[in-house]
């Protein structure tokens, strides 16, 4: 599902104009953002948590140059974890549609 169909299933389940739906996904996401790359957490209690992790400085390598090292600088990244409920949903999810199979 990407944008537009997450907007259209949010407006159908609430009865809201796409429009809103679009124009409250986005400033959600945009707070999210900012609120992130400040520094700070976001956490919607069942769904996870949004917040900025730092990458360590590292060496690496390269396969077809194996001596040579690469140093790649330390930086920060966005992360989510998800939530209990989110992963027991997958779970479960994951759990009937294997015992179909099987079947």
């Amino acid at each position: 599902m990407n944008k537009s169909g997450l907007v259209a299933e949010v407006a159908k389940r609430t009865g809201a104009s796409k429009a809103d739906v679009a124009r409250a996904i986005d400033t959600s996401m945009d707070v999210i953002r900012e609120t992130v790359a400040r520094g700070d957490r976001v956490s919607l209690v069942g769904f996870g948590t949004f917040e900025r992790k730092r990458r360590n400085r590292r060496i690496a390598r390269n396969p077809r140059k194996p001596l040579t090292p690469i140093v790649v600088p330390a930086r920060d990244l966005p992360w989510f974890t998800a939530g209990k409920e989110f992963k027991e949903m997958i779970a479960t999810k994951r759990r009937r549609s294997t015992s179909r199979r099987s079947s």
